[in-house]
Protein backbone atom coordinates (compact mmCIF):
# COMPACT_ATOMS: atom_id res chain seq x y z
CA UNK A 1 0.00 0.00 0.00
CA UNK A 2 1.55 3.35 -1.05
CA UNK A 3 2.32 5.58 1.93
CA UNK A 4 2.39 9.00 0.27
CA UNK A 5 0.20 8.41 -2.77
CA UNK A 6 2.69 9.64 -5.37
CA UNK A 7 2.25 8.55 -8.96
CA UNK A 8 5.77 7.09 -8.77
CA UNK A 9 4.73 4.66 -6.02
CA UNK A 10 1.73 3.55 -8.05
CA UNK A 11 3.95 3.06 -11.09
CA UNK A 12 6.22 0.82 -9.01
CA UNK A 13 3.27 -1.36 -7.99
CA UNK A 14 2.13 -1.83 -11.59
CA UNK A 15 5.70 -2.27 -12.87
CA UNK A 16 6.54 -4.93 -10.28
CA UNK A 17 3.33 -6.78 -11.03
CA UNK A 18 4.17 -6.94 -14.75
CA UNK A 19 7.93 -7.31 -14.30
CA UNK A 20 7.94 -10.72 -15.89
CA UNK A 21 6.56 -9.19 -19.08
CA UNK A 22 9.11 -6.32 -18.99
CA UNK A 23 6.52 -3.56 -19.33
CA UNK A 24 8.30 -0.63 -21.08
CA UNK A 25 7.84 2.85 -19.64
CA UNK A 26 5.60 4.06 -22.45
CA UNK A 27 3.30 1.08 -21.97
CA UNK A 28 3.29 1.61 -18.20
CA UNK A 29 2.25 5.27 -18.62
CA UNK A 30 -0.45 4.20 -21.06
CA UNK A 31 -1.78 1.61 -18.59
CA UNK A 32 -2.00 4.23 -15.83
CA UNK A 33 -3.69 6.72 -18.16
CA UNK A 34 -6.22 4.11 -19.25
CA UNK A 35 -6.72 3.06 -15.64
CA UNK A 36 -7.62 6.62 -14.70
CA UNK A 37 -10.07 6.77 -17.61
CA UNK A 38 -11.71 3.53 -16.42
CA UNK A 39 -12.29 5.13 -13.01
CA UNK A 40 -13.57 8.44 -14.41
CA UNK A 41 -15.88 6.65 -16.83
CA UNK A 42 -17.69 5.25 -13.80
CA UNK A 43 -18.95 8.65 -12.63
CA UNK A 44 -18.38 12.37 -12.13
CA UNK A 45 -16.14 12.77 -9.09
CA UNK A 46 -15.07 15.77 -7.04
CA UNK A 47 -11.52 15.99 -8.41
CA UNK A 48 -13.00 16.41 -11.91
CA UNK A 49 -14.90 19.63 -11.14
CA UNK A 50 -13.82 22.95 -12.65
CA UNK A 51 -15.12 26.38 -13.68
CA UNK A 52 -14.74 28.50 -16.80
CA UNK A 53 -15.39 32.25 -16.80
CA UNK A 54 -16.08 33.84 -20.17
CA UNK A 55 -18.09 36.63 -21.80
CA UNK A 56 -20.84 36.20 -24.38
CA UNK A 57 -20.41 37.77 -27.80
CA UNK A 58 -23.11 40.18 -28.94
CA UNK A 59 -25.42 38.57 -31.53
CA UNK A 60 -23.73 35.18 -31.13
CA UNK A 61 -25.34 32.20 -29.43
CA UNK A 62 -23.05 29.30 -30.39
CA UNK A 63 -19.75 28.46 -28.69
CA UNK A 64 -17.33 25.59 -29.21
CA UNK A 65 -16.53 23.92 -25.89
CA UNK A 66 -13.35 22.04 -26.73
CA UNK A 67 -11.61 24.50 -29.06
CA UNK A 68 -10.71 28.18 -28.96
CA UNK A 69 -12.02 28.89 -32.46
CA UNK A 70 -15.08 31.16 -32.91
CA UNK A 71 -14.99 32.43 -29.33
CA UNK A 72 -14.73 28.87 -28.07
CA UNK A 73 -14.29 27.94 -24.43
CA UNK A 74 -11.07 25.95 -25.03
CA UNK A 75 -11.91 23.06 -22.70
CA UNK A 76 -10.36 20.07 -24.53
CA UNK A 77 -10.95 17.69 -21.58
CA UNK A 78 -14.63 18.60 -21.10
CA UNK A 79 -16.78 15.68 -19.96
CA UNK A 80 -20.14 16.93 -18.66
CA UNK A 81 -21.95 20.10 -17.53
CA UNK A 82 -22.78 20.98 -13.93
CA UNK A 83 -24.32 24.48 -13.97
CA UNK A 84 -24.37 27.77 -15.84
CA UNK A 85 -24.73 31.27 -14.41
CA UNK A 86 -24.54 34.80 -15.82
CA UNK A 87 -24.46 38.43 -14.75
CA UNK A 88 -24.38 41.83 -16.41
CA UNK A 89 -21.02 43.03 -17.69
CA UNK A 90 -19.00 43.77 -14.57
CA UNK A 91 -21.75 42.50 -12.24
CA UNK A 92 -21.14 40.52 -9.07
CA UNK A 93 -24.48 38.73 -8.49
CA UNK A 94 -24.82 35.72 -10.80
CA UNK A 95 -28.15 34.22 -11.85
CA UNK A 96 -28.41 30.51 -12.68
CA UNK A 97 -30.17 29.32 -15.83
CA UNK A 98 -31.14 25.73 -16.75
CA UNK A 99 -29.05 23.43 -18.94
CA UNK A 100 -30.81 21.09 -21.35
CA UNK A 101 -34.41 21.57 -20.23
CA UNK A 102 -35.53 21.06 -23.82
CA UNK A 103 -34.09 20.00 -27.15
CA UNK A 104 -32.25 22.40 -29.42
CA UNK A 105 -35.04 22.10 -31.99
CA UNK A 106 -37.64 23.21 -29.45
CA UNK A 107 -35.48 26.08 -28.21
CA UNK A 108 -34.90 27.40 -31.73
CA UNK A 109 -38.68 27.59 -32.23
CA UNK A 110 -39.46 29.16 -28.85
CA UNK A 111 -36.63 31.70 -28.99
CA UNK A 112 -36.82 32.36 -32.74
CA UNK A 113 -35.61 35.91 -33.52
CA UNK A 114 -35.61 36.79 -29.81
CA UNK A 115 -32.87 38.79 -28.18
CA UNK A 116 -32.16 39.63 -24.56
CA UNK A 117 -30.54 38.16 -21.48
CA UNK A 118 -29.59 34.45 -21.27
CA UNK A 119 -32.45 32.10 -20.32
CA UNK A 120 -31.38 28.63 -21.43
CA UNK A 121 -28.26 26.63 -22.30
CA UNK A 122 -28.22 23.52 -24.46
CA UNK A 123 -25.18 21.32 -25.14
CA UNK A 124 -24.96 19.14 -28.24
CA UNK A 125 -21.78 17.12 -28.68
CA UNK A 126 -19.07 19.73 -28.01
CA UNK A 127 -21.10 22.85 -28.84
CA UNK A 128 -22.78 25.12 -26.29
CA UNK A 129 -25.89 27.05 -27.35
CA UNK A 130 -27.13 30.04 -25.33
CA UNK A 131 -30.75 31.13 -25.84
CA UNK A 132 -31.87 33.68 -26.88
CA UNK A 133 -29.15 33.43 -29.49
CA UNK A 134 -28.80 37.21 -29.83
CA UNK A 135 -27.50 38.52 -26.49
CA UNK A 136 -27.79 42.28 -26.10
CA UNK A 137 -24.56 42.65 -24.17
CA UNK A 138 -21.28 40.88 -23.42
CA UNK A 139 -22.75 39.19 -20.34
CA UNK A 140 -20.24 37.61 -17.96
CA UNK A 141 -20.84 33.86 -17.62
CA UNK A 142 -19.60 31.09 -15.38
CA UNK A 143 -19.73 27.53 -16.68
CA UNK A 144 -19.29 24.78 -14.07
CA UNK A 145 -18.34 21.41 -15.52
CA UNK A 146 -16.67 18.03 -15.06
CA UNK A 147 -13.54 17.26 -17.03
CA UNK A 148 -11.35 14.27 -17.78
CA UNK A 149 -8.13 14.53 -15.78
CA UNK A 150 -4.59 13.30 -16.32
CA UNK A 151 -2.12 11.62 -14.00
CA UNK A 152 0.59 13.82 -12.45
CA UNK A 153 3.68 14.10 -14.64
CA UNK A 154 6.37 14.06 -11.94
CA UNK A 155 6.90 10.79 -10.09
CA UNK A 156 6.92 12.68 -6.78
CA UNK A 157 3.60 14.44 -7.51
CA UNK A 158 0.15 13.56 -6.15
CA UNK A 159 -3.47 14.52 -6.65
CA UNK A 160 -6.70 13.61 -4.86
CA UNK A 161 -7.13 10.28 -6.65
CA UNK A 162 -3.56 9.06 -6.15
CA UNK A 163 -3.40 10.27 -2.55
CA UNK A 164 -6.77 8.97 -1.33
CA UNK A 165 -7.26 5.88 -3.50
CA UNK A 166 -3.86 4.84 -4.91
CA UNK A 167 -4.74 1.15 -5.15
CA UNK A 168 -7.83 1.96 -7.22
CA UNK A 169 -5.60 3.44 -9.91
CA UNK A 170 -3.20 0.48 -9.62
CA UNK A 171 -6.04 -2.07 -9.91
CA UNK A 172 -7.49 -0.28 -12.95
CA UNK A 173 -4.09 -0.06 -14.68
CA UNK A 174 -3.32 -3.73 -14.01
CA UNK A 175 -6.77 -4.79 -15.26
CA UNK A 176 -6.20 -2.80 -18.47
CA UNK A 177 -2.76 -4.41 -18.89
CA UNK A 178 -4.19 -7.91 -18.58
CA UNK A 179 -7.00 -7.14 -21.03
CA UNK A 180 -5.20 -5.18 -23.74
CA UNK A 181 -1.59 -6.40 -23.52
CA UNK A 182 -1.65 -9.95 -22.13
CA UNK A 183 -5.20 -10.79 -23.28
CA UNK A 184 -5.80 -12.58 -20.00
CA UNK A 185 -9.47 -11.88 -19.25
CA UNK A 186 -9.61 -14.06 -16.13
CA UNK A 187 -6.82 -12.12 -14.40
CA UNK A 188 -8.33 -8.85 -15.62
CA UNK A 189 -11.65 -9.85 -14.10
CA UNK A 190 -9.96 -10.48 -10.73
CA UNK A 191 -8.50 -6.97 -10.61
CA UNK A 192 -11.73 -5.42 -11.85
CA UNK A 193 -13.45 -7.09 -8.89
CA UNK A 194 -10.91 -5.50 -6.54
CA UNK A 195 -11.54 -2.16 -8.26
CA UNK A 196 -15.30 -2.60 -7.81
CA UNK A 197 -14.80 -2.89 -4.05
CA UNK A 198 -12.75 0.32 -4.06
CA UNK A 199 -15.43 2.07 -6.11
CA UNK A 200 -17.75 1.79 -3.12
CA UNK A 201 -15.33 3.89 -1.07
CA UNK A 202 -14.86 6.44 -3.87
CA UNK A 203 -18.60 6.83 -4.45
CA UNK A 204 -19.23 7.11 -0.71
CA UNK A 205 -16.74 9.96 -0.45
CA UNK A 206 -18.17 11.54 -3.59
CA UNK A 207 -21.68 11.39 -2.12
CA UNK A 208 -20.54 13.06 1.10
CA UNK A 209 -18.87 15.88 -0.81
CA UNK A 210 -21.87 16.33 -3.09
CA UNK A 211 -24.25 16.39 -0.13
CA UNK A 212 -22.23 19.11 1.59
CA UNK A 213 -22.63 21.27 -1.54
CA UNK A 214 -26.44 21.11 -1.43
CA UNK A 215 -28.45 23.96 0.04
CA UNK A 216 -31.92 23.19 1.37
CA UNK A 217 -34.43 25.74 2.63
CA UNK A 218 -36.77 24.08 5.16
CA UNK A 219 -39.60 26.21 6.65
CA UNK A 220 -39.70 26.41 10.44
CA UNK A 221 -43.15 25.53 11.76
CA UNK A 222 -44.58 25.04 15.23
CA UNK A 223 -43.14 26.31 18.51
CA UNK A 224 -39.50 27.13 19.00
CA UNK A 225 -37.04 29.94 18.53
CA UNK A 226 -36.79 31.30 15.01
CA UNK A 227 -33.89 33.19 13.51
CA UNK A 228 -33.35 34.95 10.21
CA UNK A 229 -30.47 34.05 7.93
CA UNK A 230 -28.94 36.84 5.88
CA UNK A 231 -30.33 36.50 2.36
CA UNK A 232 -29.52 40.00 1.13
CA UNK A 233 -27.79 38.72 -1.99
CA UNK A 234 -30.06 35.78 -2.76
CA UNK A 235 -32.57 36.35 -5.56
CA UNK A 236 -35.62 34.30 -4.62
CA UNK A 237 -38.10 35.58 -7.20
CA UNK A 238 -37.57 36.34 -10.85
CA UNK A 239 -39.75 38.79 -12.76
CA UNK A 240 -40.97 37.63 -16.16
CA UNK A 241 -42.85 39.42 -18.90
Amino acid sequence: MPTSGTIGEIKDIVREHFSRTQFPTAQLDQALAEGRRIIENAGNFWWMRDRKDFALVINQGTYSITTSASSGLNLPNFKDAIAFTWTTDGGTVFEPIPIGDMTREEAEVIYSDDDGTPELVIIENTTLYVFPENPLDEYDCRFYYWQWTENPQLNSATDDLTKRFPMSLAYAAIAWGYEMVLHDLNSAGYFRALLADDFKKIKRENFKRGWSDMMLFVPRVGPGTRFRKRLDKVQIYRCTK
